[in-house]
């Protein structure tokens, strides 16, 4: 039961985000010069047999790649690896039975999905045709529940993306809590963090990593070694991003950045109507009280508002990656005229919440996906024209098929 639930959760996941994904990305590339597009069309013709689900799925990735970014088709390689694509597409005659009920063969029915001029109809079509898929699955796990003793598939490992492994080391991961929990305003600007080794007992880990996140943080502009007192929170200027994006590693991390913005922007929306409903009175109370706190970034607190009340693991597990990847840099988007933009923010985050009492899910989430759009927007242009990152201007800005 708990290997059905999760492989299920999975699907269910990618039919939410796979429809803005892929329109969002067939949109900037021309399918018929890719690569695995001749192979692709060779399935459509003569069925699945013809060589598999894999041509299928590999120009999935390569448009996702290409016109969108490497960080779209990492996150497709995932889910291919945690899906047990090919056990359906392949193996199983009763999930392809079930997705034959209709007379168009899924695969073409994809391919000219993909090649439609409007992506607004794009969206809606792949998500009618996504969801197909899912109720195929469904039923075909259901299927094999009620005929097999024993269940064929392994229980699966939980979901997990990670796009930087192998880079991802453990004091990263404190710079992004400690990088969030000052942005959010858990340490203020003035105030000291706790000392290292008291920092070290909190993270479980040694001084000397405790030293790395630190120094990390010092880079960034977050804090401020004080010689016999300790580490202060600093405000952070743009003298620090002209000193740092010149490096290539750090070029990497702001192009990871924009990239994680722009999926976040791109799917933020179908996730927020799916936790919509289980926010409670409590909690809006508390996060309107911190909306007009002055230069609160309180779009933050919603977003893990949204994250905790996401049941489905996959899509929590991609959230909460996306969201630590524009961690690095959340005070780029606010550098110029920092108060106008939060300004502005706050006003369309006030009005979202004021659309969730009166019950209305899907414009809370229209608006919580405006402000993604803006935050993008904002942040890609400031890395453009005002520090020369020229590489920024060639990141598409996202569309909303909302």
């Amino acid at each position: 039961m708990r290997s059905r639930d999760n492989i299920l959760q999975i699907y269910e996941t990618f039919a939410l985000i796979l429809p803005s994904l892929l329109s969002f990305a067939a949109k900037h590339c021309d399918l018929e010069i890719l690569y695995h597009y001749k192979k692709a069309m060779k399935v459509s013709r003569m069925g699945i047999s013809a060589g598999g689900w894999r041509p299928v799925s590999n120009l999935l990735k390569e448009i996702l790649t290409v016109g969108g970014s490497p960080l779209l088709g990492n996150l497709y390689s995932v889910f291919e690896l945690h899906s047990h694509l090919s056990f359906f597409t392949e193996n199983s005659t009763f999930f392809l039975k079930v997705l034959r009920k209709d007379s168009i063969p899924i695969t073409a029915n994809l391919i000219s999905i993909l090649k439609e001029k409007d992506t607004h109809v794009m969206y809606t079509q792949l998500t009618h045709l996504l969801l197909r898929f899912v109720y195929a699955v469904q039923e075909t796990l259901q299927h094999l529940a009620d005929t097999l003793e024993a269940y064929p598939l392994q229980s699966p490992a939980a979901f997990s993306w990670r796009p930087t492994r192998g880079k991802d080391y453990f004091y990263t991961r404190i710079v992004s809590d400690l990088n969030r929990k000052i942005v959010r305003g858990d340490y203020p600007r003035g105030t000291f963090l706790p000392s290292e080794k008291q920092l070290a007992a909190f993270y479980n880990v040694s001084v000397s990593t405790i030293r790395k996140a630190l120094t990390e943080l010092s880079q960034r502009g977050f804090v401020r070694t004080i010689n016999g007192k300790g580490t202060m929170i600093i405000t952070p200027d743009d003298s620090r991003v002209r000193q740092i994006l010149p490096n290539p590693g750090r070029t990497e991390e702001a192009l990871r950045y924009l990239h994680a913005l722009q999926l976040l922007a791109l799917i933020i929306h179908p996730a927020t109507v799916n936790a919509a409903a289980k926010f409670k009175k409590k909690e809006l109370k508390s996060l309107e009280e911190k909306l007009y706190l002055p230069d609160s970034i309180c779009i933050i607190d919603i977003f893990e508002a949204i994250l905790y009340h996401t049941d489905a693991q996959p899509l929590k597990s991609i959230l909460k990656e996306a969201f630590r990847l524009t961690e690095w840099g959340h005070y780029i988007a606010y550098y110029d005229h920092k108060k106008q933009v939060l300004q502005t923010v706050n006003k369309r985050l006030r009005l979202a919440v004021h659309e969730l009492h009166t019950g209305d899910y899907i414009e809370f989430a229209n608006r919580i996906a405006d402000c993604y759009y803006q935050i993008f927007q904002h942040a890609r242009d400031i890395m453009t024209n005002k520090y020369g990152f020229s590489s920024a201007a060639a990141i598409q800005l996202p569309e909303k098929y909302y």
